[in-house]
């Protein structure tokens, strides 16, 4: 199945790296258009906020280092910053929003995973709910 626009959620991790080194390659054999998302948890108590570049370094940094990760791999990457309650929510929200046919997410550490049960809130959610295709990336290490 051809995709057109991949998301992947990035966390800054090395395990969310070798995510996106799985999302360049999709991305630039399929020429689609790759969107890299990172969602930053709000808790219950606050309010959402929404987030514009140049208001928080921290988030800056990280997003520009993902941007530039893609584009050392050749692929042209925009990133994205979304404040959720979860991450499951925050990429499900963004992948409808922006229509993605693909959402990348990281799988559950192997060793913590006994059974499908075991796979995670967020993940399970994502699976259930989502429109579009997900693919579980497994880290190298």
């Amino acid at each position: 199945m051809p995709y057109h626009h991949v998301l992947a959620v990035y966390d800054g991790t090395a395990a969310s790296e070798d995510l996106l080194e799985v999302a360049c390659n999709i991305a630039r054999s399929q020429h689609a258009r790759l969107t890299i998302l990172h969602v930053r948890l709000v808790p219950l108590t606050e309010t959402l906020p929404t987030y514009e570049r140049g208001t928080d370094p921290e988030i800056d940094a990280l997003v520009a280092r993902a941007e530039q990760f893609a584009e050392k791999r050749g692929v042209k990457a925009a990133g994205a910053v979304h404040f959720a309650r979860t991450v499951g929510g925050g990429a499900l929200d963004e992948a409808r929003t922006r229509g993605v046919d693909l959402l990348a997410l990281l799988a559950p550490d192997r060793d913590r995973l006994q059974s499908l049960d075991s796979l995670g809130t967020d993940i399970e959610v994502v699976l259930r709910r989502a429109a579009c295709a997900v693919m579980l990336v497994r880290p190298k290490a």
